[in-house]
């Protein structure tokens, strides 16, 4: 593990989530997603939305999720900035939502948030005894672009220079990009089980293959950089992974920690 992520300096940033859970009278499926995208940018000011497509920052993440027979609306903050102008700001108070192209009108019957510091994050790296085994639950469809092209399958190499840009980008602290310790993690690391299905995602028109379902990696490495996979993984649950994680895509949860 490179030295220098021995230590990971501290920031006073924070991750928040809103679950919000829908009722509709009309179907919705998670395809539908890329529409709540558009409503979103409508809610949050149109000077911080012109800043989020400008500077192409993706300091936030939102999908739709499907469980207990019920669907909810999932929006992530990265940082403290985006919490409060997203979610506390532009989309804490709002009842009722419309999706313009399809003419549906969809309640918010019930909210749930929840939020971690980078503090929190960073002190689960240095304290925690972490499992070698990390179960990942790929949601919603997941992909990444390498070289102009869709690459539809769990890449580890994608995977962790995905949630290690992500953190970058969100944070604003210390780089955590390095090819050094990106190699190393995926040298020491490996698909050991898999449950998967081929899917794709719409946007627009645009038709983009995708993945979804289970993974479990294995980590052969020190305790250092076992801990610091199962830190990046706690992040994705909050950032997702891949491709337009903003519009839909990329939404993990970790499974049975700590299990084979």
């Amino acid at each position: 593990m490179n030295k220098r992520f021995s230590k990971i300096y501290w920031s006073d940033e924070m991750l928040g989530k809103l679950e919000l859970k829908l009722r509709c009278a009309e179907e919705i499926n998670y395809q539908m997603a890329s529409l709540f995208h558009g409503v979103l940018m409508e809610l949050i000011p149109s000077e911080y939305a012109d800043y989020l497509h400008l500077s192409q920052l993706h300091p936030y993440s939102q999908h739709l999720e499907y469980r207990d027979e019920t669907w909810y609306w999932i929006i992530c903050g990265l940082n403290k900035e985006a919490v409060q102008t997203i979610i506390v700001d532009s989309v804490w108070n709002v009842n009722r939502i419309m999706l313009k192209k399809k003419k549906i009108k969809i309640d918010i019957i019930q909210r749930k948030y929840t939020e971690i510091s980078y503090q929190e994050l960073i002190d689960h790296f240095y304290e925690m005894e972490s499992s070698p085994y990390i179960n990942v639950h790929f949601i919603a469809p997941t992909a990444f672009k390498q070289k102009g092209k869709y690459v539809f399958y769990p890449d580890l190499r994608g995977i962790y220079q995905s949630l290690m840009s992500k953190y970058d980008s969100a944070a604003r602290d210390e780089g955590m990009v390095d090819e050094e310790t990106l190699e190393q993690l995926c040298e020491n690391s490996q698909i050991v089980r898999y449950d998967l299905k081929s899917v794709n995602f719409f946007v627009e028109k645009v038709k983009i293959p995708a993945f979804i379902g289970k993974i479990t990696i294995k980590l052969t490495g020190t305790k250092t950089m076992t801990n610091f996979a199962n830190m990046l993984f706690e992040f994705g649950e909050y950032s997702g992974i891949g491709i337009k994680t903003s519009l839909g895509m990329g939404c993990i949860k970790l499974n049975e920690r700590g299990r084979k």
